[in-house]
């Protein structure tokens, strides 16, 4: 229990609310609950004390504090809601930041151990579900204790005075007995709801497994194997439902069994008027409240445990280099060896490539051409060696120098949807005018044209002329011209050379191999020059 203690701990460190916002949701939160006891105690000692002074003046000035009380306690709970929202969307903007520097940060080799593609929308919602923290674990937490308090407090200075201590001590040691015993079943509940997730994704993952293989086992007449597999993933599931459900149960009981108790120890309480023997009972009652506040507290930490779990497993922040770009923009490989899924694609490589050279990286589909681009481009790791531009380590140069400088168009370019013209500046600080650069590739920008409707070669295109935006010094491309013609491809081929830059460039076309002034061969883990 104690890690999960310290994860959520680390979570709620993370999201650092301004303290302003944080004082206003706990004050607001605090006194909201303190106006709702205020008022049944209020209500039902009023009802006692005209019960023994019947005369209307001697209520009246009562009458008004209650009906204030009521008159509030709806604004009051809004500003709390209102507050407490406010600190959750102060935490999340936190989070949220967090969560893409970090994601942002992977290398490419960490991104595929992510199985779905969409870990970045998934660690979004878990973030949005870690808001609940604050919400409803961390302010429902410290105002119903804080209110607990001083309800004990008003027993023991209530007439005679004196007299209230020894059962204001009394119940606030059943209160601490009632909060003990719903943190006590806190781990229990952990595990449970461990195992209950476990069983759900299970149940789901045999949910896909069948609905592809059942057409084919109905036909080979074994339908029972199906039925079978899925009714051992039913009953485990509702196996682990049920203990859940159980272990949730004795929280459940917690609050009514000490409020009972709370009420029973007015048996021993000091001779006093009828009033204060009710408010003190009142207050006793309050505890059931107070104490259900608690437990609900404590399920929505157990409940959002899961996501901080998830998000944990990101949590390991990326080396950040700092170092500012080089004036010798030269590319040095320094016995470079890349693995990728436990299969070494790159062994023992060594490669200098002089400022403004332009090199072709040749060989069969699959021998690791596209990762080697990416571990110059230091979007990917590599297992020995170095890779230097000038004498720094690409890891080691600072994040916008590198991503201003060195530019990688993928084989299939992912940008973002929405229209083509946009997706070529977004995001960038543009230091050539795109248009003429998508021009003297042959496109004409039509603003209502969009990414997700074009064809392959105007795609890749485009991603060369966003790639170009910010006037890299290094240029590494993979297949740029795959679904190009002859045409096509010289214009490409001239609008790069016209940058200057040093450029990289994985490539089967003859054509773009003949406009390099060296050709490299990646075959079997080793490069070897073909023409130089």
């Amino acid at each position: 229990m104690r890690a999960d203690v310290d994860r959520l701990w680390r979570w709620l460190r993370r999201a650092q609310p301004p303290r302003g916002t944080l004082l206003r949701a706990l004050a607001a939160g605090f006194i909201a609950s303190l106006v709702n006891v205020a008022l049944l105690v209020g209500a039902v000692g009023l009802l006692v004390e005209s019960a023994t002074r019947p005369g209307l003046r001697t209520v009246l000035g009562a009458l008004i504090v209650i009906e204030l009380f009521a008159f509030l306690r709806s604004p009051l709970r809004f500003v709390e809601r209102l507050s407490a929202h406010r600190l959750g969307f102060a935490a999340v903007s936190r989070w949220r930041r967090w969560l893409v520097l970090t994601v942002g940060g992977f290398s490419f080799t960490r991104w595929r151990s992510f199985a779905a593609g969409d870990l970045l929308e998934r660690s979004l919602r878990d973030t949005d579900e870690l808001q609940d923290l604050w919400l409803r674990c961390v302010i429902p937490l410290v105002t119903s204790g804080a209110v607990m308090l001083l309800g004990d407090l008003a027993i023991g200075l209530m007439a005679p005075h004196g007299r209230w201590w020894s059962y204001a001590a009394d119940l606030l040691a059943i209160q601490l007995l009632g909060v003990a015993a719903l943190v006590s079943n806190v781990q229990p509940l952990l595990r449970r709801d461990r195992v209950l997730r476990r069983a759900r994704a299970s149940y789901r993952a045999q949910l896909v497994e069948l609905s592809a293989a059942t057409p084919e086992l109905a036909l080979l007449g074994r339908s029972d194997f199906a039925a079978q597999r899925a009714a051992t993933s039913v009953e485990r599931l509702r196996r682990a439902e049920a203990a859940w459900a159980n272990r949730h149960a004795l929280s459940d009981t917690v609050a009514p069994a000490m409020t009972a108790l709370a009420l029973g120890a007015l048996v021993v309480r000091p001779p006093s008027a009828a009033l204060w023997v009710v408010v003190a009972a009142l207050l006793a009652l309050a505890t059931l409240e107070s104490l259900t506040v608690v437990r609900n507290a404590l399920d929505t930490a157990v409940g959002v445990s899961a996501a901080a779990e998830r998000l944990e497993e990101l949590d390991d922040a990326p080396r950040r280099g700092r170092v500012a770009w080089p004036d010798d923009s030269s590319i040095r490989l320094d016995h470079v060896t890349i693995t990728e899924e436990n299969e070494t694609l790159v062994i023992d490589a060594t490669l200098f490539v002089a400022p403004g050279r332009r090199v072709a990286l040749t060989g069969p589909s699959g021998v690791g051409k596209s990762t080697l681009l990416r571990a110059v481009a230091a979007l990917d790791d590599v297992a020995a060696g170095a890779i230097t531009v000038g004498d720094v380590s690409v890891t080691d140069v600072n994040e916008v120098d590198l991503r201003r400088r060195v530019a990688y168009v993928a084989s299939e370019p992912g940008l973002t949807r929405g229209y083509a013209v946009d997706v070529v500046l977004l995001g960038r600080t543009s230091s050539r005018n795109a248009l003429d650069d998508l021009a003297a590739m042959g496109l004409v920008a039509d603003a209502s044209a969009r990414w997700e409707e074009l064809s392959r070669g105007e795609r890749a295109r485009i991603a060369v002329a966003r790639s170009l935006v910010t006037s890299p010094t290094i240029i590494l491309l993979d297949e740029p011209t795959s679904g190009l013609g002859a045409n096509e491809t010289a214009a490409v081929l001239a609008l790069l050379e016209s940058t200057g830059a040093t450029v990289i460039v994985a490539t089967h076309d003859p054509q773009v191999m003949a406009w390099c002034d060296e050709v490299l061969e990646l075959s079997a883990g080793a490069l070897r020059d073909v023409r130089r």
